[in-house]
């Protein structure tokens, strides 16, 4: 079983007829387990539509405190309670997250069953779990911003099982200490290299998450990436002439920036309402299209992925 993302929610501001406002889940290979970044209005009901318990989130990552990004946070606290979880939650957000949840909990008497841990990052911050690893990049927003690069750790070749029982290697134990590269000893005295049973280590795959942004480009150090999922407001032409300049991402901009950075494949979200009408989604996809060659998607409510 490989890693899950599901998008929750893939509007930018203000919800649609068919998009939510931002949230996106992450669930581990082989484990209940999944994590959750950001948690507009209304997430908890796109989880009900899923797979997805919150009696298993462990993580939730706030990239910013803007309404669409966060206010869903508090109903989705008193929901796992509910549930009666009693492992930890930890939240990660920038300065102000602990401020905001620790006064709705007095103020509104939200007592929680299980142990919620905040923690507020800035710039360079890095966590380090079992599998993979994540680095918290700094954007450039009207607010206090993050991005998360997600880097999971190379996996091991492939076990030859038919080269082992070819030598003769009884299955048990041995096998497990050979899968991992070591070197075994036979009770007829061989010796035996588990690197000559093993083949080439697997990378690990590396992931871009980004905040609401209007420089994409504050990912490269972290380059190149195998997915990168950003936000793209506007096209081009919109956002010319939008009255009011916000900081956001073009889908042109976006995609010239992922060219730059040698991502393989991007996704488009943090969609503006507008372009749920009149079939105009399609001018963010062909705006993306003409300046990056990889493969290339605009997000919707309940896209999954594998990883």
């Amino acid at each position: 079983m490989a890693h899950r993302l599901i998008f929750l929610g893939t509007s930018a501001g203000v919800p649609t007829r068919t998009r939510n406002v931002s949230a996106l889940a992450l669930q581990l290979e082989n484990t209940k387990e999944w994590m959750l970044f950001d948690c507009g209005e209304g997430t908890q009901h796109r989880i009900m539509r899923t797979s997805l318990s919150v009696y298993h989130l462990s993580r939730i990552f706030i990239t910013h405190l803007h309404g669409d990004h966060l206010y869903g946070l508090f109903g989705l606290l008193a929901s796992r309670g509910m549930t009666r979880a009693g492992s930890p939650l930890e939240i990660y957000g920038p300065a102000g997250i602990r401020e905001t949840l620790e006064t709705l909990m007095r103020l509104s008497q939200l007592h929680l069953p299980f142990d919620l841990k905040i923690f507020e990052i800035s710039e360079g911050t890095l966590l380090r779990y079992e599998g993979f690893r994540i680095d918290t990049v700094a954007l450039s927003h009207s607010i206090l911003s993050y991005g998360f690069v997600l880097t999971f750790d190379e996996k091991p070749g492939h076990f030859d099982i038919k080269k082992a029982k070819k030598l003769g290697i009884p299955e048990g134990p041995l096998y497990a200490r050979l899968k991992k590269g070591e070197r075994v000893t036979l009770l007829d005295g061989r010796s035996i290299d588990g690197k000559d049973l093993v083949g080439p280590s697997i990378p690990g795959k590396k992931i871009a998450i980004g905040g609401d942004n209007d420089d994409p480009l504050l990912f490269a150090p972290y380059a190149p990436f195998d997915l990168m999922i950003h936000e793209a407001t506007y096209t081009r032409k919109d956002f010319d002439n939008l009255p009011r300049k916000f900081k956001h991402t073009t889908a042109q901009q976006l995609a010239q920036a992922a060219r730059k950075m040698g991502v393989n494949r991007l996704i488009l979200t943090h969609i503006s309402p507008r372009y749920d009408k009149n079939g105009r989604i399609s001018e963010l996809l062909d705006e993306a299209t003409k300046e990056f060659d990889g493969e290339v998607e605009i997000a919707y409510d309940f896209m999954e992925l594998s990883i």
